[in-house]
């Protein structure tokens, strides 16, 4: 599932609107590329385009991340957090051993050199371990380290995006969606996300669960199917339960 998800993630165009005009109606001019800009486009400055739904570049992707590859992308994220944690877990006794046999290893070895400095040798005498031995205790210190802290970084970058998808947000609608809260706060107004459908119904959405057997054949199995919509216009997908007015001020 890592390797997949993060195949498709840098291999997935994340989506980018038409150049032509004609083709879309009702949508603004991008100041930058002066081409078409639907709502949720965002131009990135690293592509030199405008993204469909653009959520970030990512580097560690070299790709942006967008309305194709949104969910490839946290996919990555999940179970890769997952496969650290549990690499972390089940090999916590495998480093206790291991860095105890290092610190065994160099009491040994200081105490060798210390006998080794009140004789008289011809040449250097041999470590008392071999590299062999050194290198496989070293090699699981290593590992769990590598583990835990991927599982710290990507885990905290995971509940983040995870918060964003609850609320139907990406990383660059949080920060529109604050100042436009805080200035219909000041006029006594409340702020509604009109891409947002509830908290369950924004999960489904962004995994493409359309029927129960859905969260087997597209979240717990590798799918390749696509995101509701093209990206152009946001419609309310046929698997929302309750339909919400799309105002943008109540």
């Amino acid at each position: 599932m890592i390797v997949f998800h993060y195949y498709m993630a840098i291999t997935t165009a994340p989506g980018y609107p038409p150049q032509a005009k004609g083709d879309l109606t009702g949508v603004s001019i991008c100041r930058k590329c002066i081409a078409p800009k639907p709502a949720r486009t965002h131009h990135c400055s690293i592509c030199n385009r405008c993204v469909l739904k653009m959520d970030h570049h990512c580097p560690w992707l070299n790709n942006c991340v967008g309305h194709y590859n949104h969910r490839y992308f946290f996919s990555f994220c999940l179970f890769m957090t997952m496969g650290c944690i549990y690499c972390s877990i089940s090999g916590w006794d495998m480093f206790r051993e291991a860095y105890a046999a290092i610190e065994r290893m160099k009491q040994l070895e200081k105490e060798r050199l210390q006998a080794a400095a009140n004789q008289t040798y011809y040449q250097t005498p041999p470590p008392a371990f071999s590299f062999r031995q050194r290198a496989f205790h070293k090699s699981i210190v290593y590992l769990w380290v590598l583990c835990s802290s991927v599982a710290l970084a990507l885990g905290a970058l995971t509940l983040w995006h995870a918060a964003l998808i609850t609320r139907g947000e990406t990383s660059i609608e949080r920060h529109i969606n604050k100042k436009e809260r805080q200035r219909l706060q000041k006029k006594g107004k409340a702020f509604r996300n009109p891409y947002s459908f509830g908290a369950w119904d924004n999960w489904r959405v962004f995994l493409g669960v359309d029927v129960p057997r859905h969260w087997l054949t597209r979240v717990l199995l590798p799918s390749t199917h696509l995101p509701h919509g093209t990206g152009l216009s946001w419609d309310t997908p046929p698997c929302v339960t309750q339909r919400h007015t799309p105002l943008l001020a109540i």
